[in-house]
């Protein structure tokens, strides 16, 4: 039985693996650059990294509590000026082989 359901779910990592991306309709929390800097600071989390996606339409921007672990990331829209959230997290984490922790500017000295 357990060789049956690992072929399975190789069966279906093997499938995933090749499929195409698809667009797909979600419901998200978004608001003004406001909204959110208000939501954060209520949470204790401040912004560490913020990179413009390829297509330069869009901002993806994370926020870090360092002491409770808890992240936040959000999608700006440019065109917009829309900030939607994208997700959250507890218990962050920083390989050790990442560049966050190489002196690059960020001020990261440990993996958390």
């Amino acid at each position: 039985m357990r060789n049956f359901i690992a072929a399975i779910l190789l069966a279906t990592v093997a499938s995933a693996a090749g499929a195409e991306p698809r667009p797909r309709q979600i419901q998200m929390m978004c608001g003004s650059f406001q909204d959110v800097e208000a939501t954060m600071e209520k949470y204790g989390e401040q912004m560490v990294i913020a990179t413009q996606a390829p297509n330069e339409l869009t901002v993806n921007i994370l926020y870090v509590n360092f002491e409770t672990e808890t992240s936040s990331w959000f999608i700006h829209d440019i065109r917009t000026d829309e900030y939607c959230m994208a997700g959250v997290g507890k218990a962050v984490y920083i390989p050790e082989d990442s560049k966050l922790n190489k002196g690059t500017g960020v001020g990261l000295t440990a993996s958390y």
